[in-house]
């Protein structure tokens, strides 16, 4: 019926279970008719192998909270006793998603994780915790994180025409940072600040010290 509206719905699946219905619901919405609303699911932590292609069949967006793509006490000693080896191969499965079509999103859930999308690109990037890497084979690249915190996060949210690139008649946002994040080492990622915000093209964030622009 949401669909039928034209609504954009965004639905929060942790399990692989709940995605999976999660997909079931958009595939039936789907079945007569193609409303053309790029539906998402978030958080994303266990994904069945099966249902990755079908993200990009049925045009969902994969919104992912990377910053919690970490090997710590959470992912390595509440979670993985209790799950099959399978399934914890596929944890927070970016790369896997990414190289099934899906489109990623980039997200926060503020305020039960950081809202600074540097360190989630960092996350995602080394997926290193204090225990050690957690699958390292589903890390995903840079510019994959720079798509998923810009053109894909304002698909996402339904405002990819006016946000989310830098293009005539869309909106003037953008910041300035410290570093090349193309160049400098992993590592460094998560070290950047911005030195620089522009909302509509005003200045509305200035790092001590830096002179307006």
């Amino acid at each position: 019926a949401a669909d039928a509206r034209g609504w954009l719905v965004h639905i929060h699946a942790i399990g692989d279970r709940a995605v999976r219905e999660s997909l079931n619901g958009i595939a039936q919405a789907r079945k007569d008719r193609q409303s053309g609303v790029a539906h998402s699911i978030t958080h994303l932590q266990l994904v069945n192998p099966a249902d990755f292609p079908r993200f990009r069949l049925l045009g969902v967006i994969a919104s992912m909270q990377l910053d919690w793509a970490t090997a710590e006490d959470y992912t390595l000693d509440l979670v993985k006793p209790y799950i099959a080896d399978d399934a914890f191969r596929y944890m927070y499965p970016a790369k896997s998603l990414l190289d099934a079509g899906a489109t990623i999103a980039g997200a926060s859930d503020w305020p039960v994780s950081t809202p600074d999308p540097l360190k989630a690109m960092y996350q995602a990037v080394t997926r290193q915790g204090p225990k050690g890497v957690l699958n390292p084979e589903q890390r995903i690249d840079r510019q994959a994180m720079f798509y998923a915190y810009t053109a894909n996060a304002a698909k996402a949210i339904g405002l990819g025409e006016n946000i989310g690139s830098l293009a005539p008649g869309k909106q003037a946002d953008l910041v300035v940072l410290d570093r090349d994040l193309f160049s400098v080492p992993d590592a460094e990622l998560g070290e950047a600040k911005v030195l620089h915000t522009l909302f509509g093209g005003r200045e509305v964030y200035r790092a001590d010290g830096q002179e307006a622009l």
